[in-house]
């Protein structure tokens, strides 16, 4: 299996006193198959990482990527359009560019685990056949 990672769910990873950070740390040891992280996220994490807790954050997190904890999945046409019809579909939630993005790669890469920490909007979106996401934790 493997799971496509959202935003808050990384940045609680990294911050020990973030009240999400165990139960993500603990998902993503148990998970035995790869961490998809979309890059259409990445801005958005690093501003987090840096500004909440710092340039040591962002180099613990870029120490992840190159050992291989975290893999990095493209943002296609095919996404942009996807993310396009998922705002449109979803305006009253106003996702933005990152929660979709998350959603279209776990449509393209056929990965419906979601590793997330925002419940609210995640547990509101269908994929595109109109079944639910798998949240973890």
């Amino acid at each position: 299996m493997a799971l496509v990672a959202d935003t808050g769910a990384i940045y609680a990873l990294f911050d020990r006193r973030d009240k999400h950070h165990k139960a993500v740390r603990n998902a993503v040891m148990a998970e035995a198959g790869a961490i998809l992280i979309p890059v259409a996220i990445l801005a958005e994490l690093d501003y987090l990482l840096h500004t909440r807790l710092g340039q040591k954050a962002e180099e613990r997190f870029l120490d992840g990527l190159l050992q291989g904890s975290f893999t990095l999945c493209p943002f296609t046409l095919e996404d942009a359009a996807e993310c396009k019809r998922i705002l449109i579909q979803y305006r009253e939630l106003e996702l933005g560019l990152a929660d979709a993005a998350v959603i279209a790669t776990a449509e393209r890469t056929g990965v419906f685990r979601i590793l997330t920490v925002d419940t609210r909007d995640f547990r509101a979106v269908r994929s595109a056949k109109g079944t639910p996401f798998e949240l973890v934790p």
